[in-house]
Formats: C-alpha cells, structure tokens, sequence
C-alpha cells in the first residue's frame, strides 16, 4: 500500500528531523522569544509550496500575533527571477531585533536567498528551513552564488529528499512530497518552545486562540490591534 509506505517513510524522516534539531529548535526559539519580548516582528517567507509552511504560521490558533507573512502573489511562479523578492520586500519594514523565518526546500532559488540577504542587510537574524543535505547538492541560481543554509544563523533541517517525493512507484515516478508537513511540524515545534521560554522570563506570549471557542473573537482582535499597521493582515 503507497499510503502507508508514506505513512511510515513520513513518521521516520519526522522523527529523524526532531532527533537532528534538538539544539537547533531551542536556538530558533530564543530568537523568537527575543523579537516578542522586545515588542518586534517575526517575518516569514516561503515561495511555491513553501510559502504554505510560512501561512502555517500566520493569524492560526496557538499562533503568535505579531508574524508578517511576506506573501509572494504568484506562488512561486516568479521564484527563479532574480530581483522579484527584493520588490516584494518593498512592502515590508525590517527593524533591529525583528528576526526572520525562510523556508526553501532546496535554498538554491533566488527569491528565498534575496529575502535572506536582505534580512542580513538589516541586521535580522535568519532562521532557515530546508533540507541541508539536498541543498548542499545543487548549485545556487543566485548570482551570489549562495543556499539559504549558507546566509542562516539557524537552520531546521528537514532532513528532505531530493526532489521532495518520498515514494518511487517506478524508477523515474515519485509520490510523497514531505517537505511542507516536517517544515510546519518544526516550525511549530519552534514557536511551542518560544512560548513557554516566554512564560519562564514572566512574559504572557501575545498567542491567538481559535475563533471558534467562545470569547475568542474579542480576545484576538484586541492581539490584532497591538500589530496593526506593523503586520500584514491575511487571516
């Protein structure tokens, strides 16, 4: 059964990415308790699929509130145009002690590494999602000649395969693609730990709750206004 060879090949490469993550959770986490202690902003890019791990993040229940999605409209459609990113990103403000979230599962598209130089340029720390081990296999398409492991002060390695499909049906057909659940799943994992850090230093995390629990409405809108104007509003 194709489903439960994902099912199981999906479980072992999540428990092998926590396993290698362990510090680097906790380091990603810092930063981020930092940027929210500080009243900053947690920027977050994906292009193509990864800019669903970087939604994943945005206006969700146990989420935090201040995270800016810098939302590229045409999914990835124009992620190997070089300068592309850097007029998206001039929607955005970076600021000293904002931190910033990349994910690409290779990290050899120029659009990913533009917003990671910029967030360097400015001064952010960047936390990168990819999948090392591919990355390091292939060349950049950046001019630069940089991956996005390369520009990162912290890196969640998804610990992905090439090509992202897990399962091959023949020798040259594959189904399975396991970046966006480990991305998400570790990111996750990142702002749990960013919260209860936040707790620790006697800092109430400023974390959304589900519009569909009672209260909840009046409770996030008043998150929303804090960040009004400083966050893009999406969800």
């Amino acid at each position: 059964m194709s489903w439960g060879r994902y099912r199981e090949m999906l479980l072992e490469q999540l428990q092998r990415a926590f396993e290698a993550n362990r510090e680097t959770i906790q380091a990603a986490a810092r930063l981020i308790a930092d940027t929210v202690a500080a009243d900053q902003i947690i920027h977050v890019f994906g292009s193509g699929h990864s800019q669903l791990v970087a939604l994943d993040l945005v206006g969700r229940a146990g989420g935090f509130a201040n995270v800016n999605p810098l939302f590229d409209p045409l999914f990835g459609r124009a992620e190997r145009l070089e300068g592309f990113a850097a007029a998206l990103l001039t929607a955005h403000a970076f600021h000293p002690g904002d931190v910033l979230i990349v994910i690409s599962h290779s990290g050899r598209n120029p659009a990913p590494i533009e917003v990671a130089l910029h967030g360097k340029r400015h001064g952010l720390p960047v936390i990168a999602v990819t999948a090392v081990a591919f990355s390091r296999s292939l060349p950049s398409r950046h001019s630069s000649g940089k991956r996005l492991f390369e520009l990162a002060d912290v890196i969640l390695d998804t610990m992905g395969a090439p090509g992202d499909a897990v399962i091959s049906l023949e020798p040259d057909l594959y189904v399975g693609p396991t970046s966006t659940a480990i991305g998400a799943a570790l990111l996750q994992a990142v702002i749990a730990e960013a919260a209860a850090q936040l707790l620790d230093r006697g800092i109430r995390p400023p974390l959304f709750r589900s519009g569909n629990l009672e209260g909840a409405d009046a409770y996030n809108q008043e998150l929303r206004a804090r960040y009004r104007g400083r966050v893009l509003s999406l969800i």
